[in-house]
């Protein structure tokens, strides 16, 4: 049997005509706002001080004006496909009229946080909050890493800001949503806002984002929260199983490989919902086990001074994003060779460690592979 792949442009072709009432918000309407929201709309959709709102369509329009398609540069490592995207969902009757509003865009390499959120009203009554992901930036990767040994981290203290700050001017229902660092920030945000905003979050979408520490996961905050929590991830997902998910999580088939999958555009749809695998992939499983024991055999003392180091080195390239940087590859190695005694050692043991645990992991895996944890649902907002 020959098997056709499909994906989300091409789930707008299938549902593009068909209005909420006729064919009710759904996990792939989320994926697709969360993935809309990597985009900059600076000067085009109005900021929460600004107020107001603009449709889809005509934000996709002053978009396109303002950057020309061919000049449109998303980075190292954003899929360049994003941008069709947008210009697919502004032309189809399901998105084109929905309005969006309060845009926020933060890069703060002094307070080290990369921090962007667009509302979308679905109609009068619900309303969808989309948390961006960590971007090309390299304070948005620093951030990131941050997590390791700090929380909470500036942007989940703005994102919890912004969720409550949008709840309270909205009275309907609330769905929250984020690919990436965003779905980490959507589950931190929902289970850190007023209790009168969080009663009318109806889910939290997190797609292949980070899981969160066992302190937090202990919090009955996140124990609130957590039926309502979608974690979905890729067969080779690496960023989703960074830290720990306590909920369940679906595991969605890709078009591509490895951990290229994390690329939300390349996973398969199925109808109204998406192409599920019954586990992660064996070769991931098994470098998750590796990350995860070498996270773990660090104390915070120690994932911070790897983390100030390998930063550290970054900044002395002068680089601002992950383009920069790979233009910048001889500058990279002469900051690793002109690297202070401390530093060097600080990257040295932490790689030693990997390393370690690795030969461990392994031979494990070989005496007894892994019995599969993952458990499979239907996803229902």
């Amino acid at each position: 049997m020959i098997h056709i792949s499909t994906t989300i442009f091409d789930y707008i072709d299938w549902r593009g005509d068909l209005p909420f009432s006729k064919s009710p918000f759904c996990s792939v309407d989320a994926l697709i706002f969360t993935e809309l929201s990597y985009l900059d709309y600076s000067g085009i959709v109005p900021s929460p001080e600004e107020g107001g709102a603009i449709s889809l369509k005509e934000a996709s329009k002053l978009f396109f004006q303002k950057n020309p398609q061919g000049e449109i540069k998303l980075g190292a490592i954003m899929p360049s496909k994003i941008v069709d995207l947008l210009k697919k969902a502004a032309a189809c009757h399901r998105y084109e009229s929905l309005n969006i509003s309060r845009f926020v865009n933060i890069i703060d390499t002094k307070a080290e946080k990369q921090f962007s959120a667009l509302c979308i009203n679905l109609d009068e009554k619900s309303m969808f909050i989309a948390f961006r992901g960590t971007d090309d930036t390299i304070v948005g990767w620093r951030e990131d890493f941050n997590m390791f040994f700090k929380a909470p981290v500036p942007s989940q203290l703005n994102a919890s800001e912004y969720l409550n700050n949008a709840g309270e001017s909205f009275v309907g229902k609330l769905i929250v949503g984020g690919h990436s660092k965003g779905g980490n920030l959507a589950v931190w945000a929902a289970s850190h806002c007023s209790p009168e905003v969080t009663d009318r979050i109806l889910a939290v979408y997190n797609f292949d984002g980070p899981g969160f520490s066992v302190d937090y996961r202990s919090t009955d905050s996140y124990k609130a929260l957590k039926s309502r929590i979608r974690t979905i991830v890729p067969e080779c997902s690496v960023v989703g199983m960074f830290l720990e998910h306590e909920e369940k999580y679906l595991v969605v088939k890709s078009d591509r490989k490895g951990i290229a999958q994390h690329d939300a555009l390349s996973w398969r749809v199925l109808g109204k919902s998406f192409e599920y695998a019954s586990d992660l992939s064996p070769e991931m499983k098994q470098i998750n086990c590796i990350l995860a024991s070498w996270i773990n055999n660090m104390d915070n003392s120690r994932r911070e001074k790897f983390t100030e180091s390998f930063f550290g080195l970054l900044d002395s390239t002068k680089a601002a994003t992950l383009s920069d940087l790979m233009k910048s590859k001889r500058a990279l190695l002469k900051a690793i060779t002109s690297a202070d005694a401390e530093t060097r050692q600080a990257l040295f043991s932490a790689f030693k460690l990997l390393l370690g645990e690795g030969k461990k992991s392994l031979a494990e895996w070989l005496k007894k592979p892994p019995q599969k944890t993952i458990e499979q649902g239907n996803l229902q907002v």
